[in-house]
């Protein structure tokens, strides 16, 4: 009862230090391209009660739109914010890595190794930061509740409870990204065909998982199978895949699988979608709608946006020793069940070159290196994983070990088309098959080297417990330096997101632009967390991210309409997001396309982004402050003339010069004895509504202003653009934010 409790302590433990790390990470990341904020948007018009694709643009399943009607329903009147989606999206990611850390033990029976287990995985899904209520955390969760499950199947006493709870899995899977679900089904029923105890006259099936999963990369990639980089993954998929089927001889029809469980598998998974398309029908989603999206357009995808695999020389290298390890291994597995000494040493040296690796590399592990490499080399690894370099383990431990690899060779193929954050959802799997494959490792070691084997398996697991801790703690240094060195957003559902320097203020500036100037706002390419923050409405519930693309022409017409029938509307572009789309060769032509570019006009650029208003417009810029020298351009003479324009709520008892980034000294105070401060009340269009007020002002002031400051000299060298100019009211709360113009 004591080790049980002590266990029960540890595993909450972990889970609460993987909680407050990934929080932290979480909430000091803001990604540009803002797949959250077109997430956020889809599922917040959804619960509002407009109906799935035929009012509301996704690219997903309605799984994850039911799912967080369910969750929204459970938590009452709750409103689905960025901080509350990124909590969801936390939970996932962390109940992920905790059931990787349990696939782990079952493979081992180590709750050594599956801490090292749960702190890997959780480094290499660290871009999951990047996405929050993205579908992929929701993803990874069912994927490692999936090779969980079917590592119970084995010796299970009820096994069609196992197989109805992967059938579920792949039914919610089919309908949150119809790919993803069918890697799934492809490795359930790979592994299912394989492995049962079929009938006589049905032992011919067993063939069909085999071709299945050997065709699959050739019948995916297609027509980019001309390119490099696709040859390589097809190749390297089906180098691993032979070594699966190699390694795996048929076992004895003891140990073979109930034929009468699986098909409680179907009826889950075909249950689970009979009821999630229900509601969704319900609600009012066309049947044509939903087929549209769920089944043909992921079909076109390809064809017009695709980020490609990574590959490195070292991965072809390591291919071609694992494919010689594992042919080698399943010849010999085959004919004596023993292996050579050659082919111990050389899976040893494989295993130990890529523990090597990850210990030299072990601070590149939580980055792009570190996905980038991974995802190049965990084909070749898995298979050389699966060779029992110990003593053979029972007929059971060994199927429950094959079973995950089954789950996880086919979900490598979830990097096509777009190897983004999918790189370490598809590939995330292979974490525990290769720490399994490190403890199979260290127990063969003694045998291997009489003389030090014990003392070199002891010195390589704590190399691995410290690489994985280390992990962590870079992690967890990363989050609070950044945490408390940055400051808050401050936007509304976003308070608690910090972020330092440019970045904040150019998305404080923008939302402050947009809350005043528009009615209707758009953004290319599709930041709808402008419209989350500012409560500006986009023009239709059509929002997608690469609408050029992604819209037809009607939809895109739709939105002409309603842009060309509102006066005040505004358009925020991000120009690194048009390079990243230039740079791919990807279209972004079109009818709203050719309507912007002849309706709008620059209202101001700050850092990358240009805030456009309608051409004709006389609307004014806020948020910006200019300064002006006397005309002698002698600074250190005349006083100097600041003038912004400011949304203001509150008494302004407090006016200086602050520094936008961590690090550099707090400017001087600018409402003083010395300085003549005057506040305008203006409209939009920057015209004077009223008497000017001079400061301090005691009471408090709503509305829009104009700010002027005739301050004595300062600095000639100060580096105006590291300042904002800062108001503030009653114990310090921020009143207003300007940057210079």
């Amino acid at each position: 009862m004591n080790h049980r409790f002590l266990r029960i302590a540890l595993w909450s433990g972990l889970g609460v230090l993987l909680a407050v790390t990934g929080y932290l990470v979480m909430n000091t990341t803001f990604m540009p391209y803002d797949d959250e904020g077109f997430v956020l948007i889809s599922l917040r018009n959804y619960l509002s009660g407009l109906r799935l694709y035929d009012d509301v643009f996704s690219q997903y399943g309605p799984w994850p739109y039911v799912y967080h009607q369910l969750i929204m329903t459970a938590a009452g009147h709750a409103e689905l914010t960025h901080t509350f989606g990124r909590t969801i999206t936390l939970l996932h990611w962390v109940a992920m890595c905790l059931l990787t850390g349990g696939l782990a033990w079952r493979l081992t029976r180590s709750h050594v190794a599956a801490g090292v287990t749960a702190l890997l995985v959780f480094g290499l899904t660290w871009q999951t930061i990047a996405e929050p209520s993205h579908p992929g955390s929701l993803i990874g969760l069912l994927v490692a509740a999936a090779a969980l499950l079917i590592s119970t199947l084995p010796g299970a006493a009820r096994p069609a409870r196992a197989y109805a709870g992967l059938g579920l899995i792949t039914g919610l899977l089919l309908l949150t990204k119809i790919n993803v679900g069918l890697l799934l089904a492809a490795g359930v029923g790979g592994f299912a065909l394989q492995h049962t105890a079929w009938p006589r006259p049905w032992h011919r099936l067993a063939w069909l998982g085999a071709l299945g999963v050997l065709a699959l990369p050739w019948v995916l990639l297609g027509r980019q199978l001309h390119l490099p980089w696709a040859m390589v993954l097809a190749g390297q998929f089906t180098l691993a895949a032979a070594g699966l089927l190699w390694l795996t001889p048929s076992p004895p029809a003891s140990s073979r699988l109930a034929a009468r469980a699986w098909p409680a598998a179907v009826v889950a998974a075909l249950g689970a979608i009979t009821v999630i398309v229900g509601v969704v029908l319900l609600r009012g989603t066309t049947f044509t709608a939903l087929v549209q999206t769920v089944l043909v357009n992921p079909l076109r995808m390809p064809a017009r946006f695709i980020v490609r695999t990574p590959w490195y020389a070292e991965s072809l290298v390591l291919a071609a020793l694992g494919t010689v390890a594992v042919a080698r291994a399943g010849w010999e597995i085959r004919r004596s069940r023993t292996l050579s000494a050659a082919t111990r040493w050389l899976v040893a040296a494989l295993r130990g070159v890529a523990l090597g690796w990850l210990v030299l590399h072990v601070n590149e592990w939580p980055s792009y290196f570190g996905i980038f490499h991974f995802a190049a080399n965990c084909l070749p690894l898995l298979s050389v994983c699966l060779v029992p370099l110990g003593s053979f383990t029972t007929d059971k431990d060994r199927l429950a070990l094959w079973g995950v690899a089954w789950i996880a060779l086919p979900q490598v193929l979830h990097v096509f088309p777009v190897a983004g954050s999918q790189l370490a959802w598809a590939t995330f799997l292979v974490v525990p098959l290769l720490v399994a494959g490190w403890w199979d490792l260290g127990r063969a070691l003694p045998a291997l080297l009489p003389a030090a084997g014990r003392r070199l398996a002891s010195a390589g697991g704590w190399l691995l417990v410290f690489s994985a801790v280390f992990i962590l703690g870079l992690l967890a240094h990363t989050g609070w330096s950044r945490y408390t060195t940055s400051r808050p957003l401050d936007l509304p559902g976003a308070e608690d997101i910090r972020i330092d320097g440019a970045g904040r203020q150019a998305l404080r500036l923008l939302t402050l632009n947009a809350t005043i100037q528009a009615d209707l706002l758009i953004t290319r390419q599709g930041m709808y967390s402008f419209n989350l923050w500012s409560g500006v409405p986009t023009p239709t519930a059509q929002n997608a991210t690469h609408w050029f693309w992604l819209l037809d022409d009607q939809a895109q017409r739709e939105i002409i309409a309603r842009l060309a029938a509102t006066p005040r509307s505004a358009l925020i572009v991000s120009h690194s997001l048009d390079t990243f789309i230039a740079e791919r060769h990807i279209p972004a032509t079109g009818p709203l396309q050719d309507f912007i570019a002849a309706h709008y006009q620059p209202l101001f650029r700050y850092g990358d982004f240009t805030f456009n208003v309608p051409t004709g417009s006389q609307a004014v810029p806020f948020g910006r402050y200019e300064l002006q020298h006397s005309e002698t351009n002698a600074p250190a003479v005349l006083p100097l003339l600041f003038r912004t324009n400011v949304l203001i709520d509150g008494a302004p008892l407090q006016v200086r010069l602050e520094p936008i980034g961590h690090g550099m000294p707090m400017g001087p105070e600018l409402l003083t004895a010395q300085t003549h401060v005057i506040f305008e009340p203006i409209d939009r269009e920057g015209r004077t509504l009223g008497a000017a007020i001079p400061a301090p002002v005691r009471h408090s002031l709503r509305g829009l202003y104009r700010l002027t400051i005739l301050a004595p000299p300062l600095p000639p060298d100060l580096p105006w653009q590291d300042y904002a100019l800062v108001i503030r009211g009653p114990d310090g709360q921020l009143l207003s934010e300007s940057v210079y113009f």
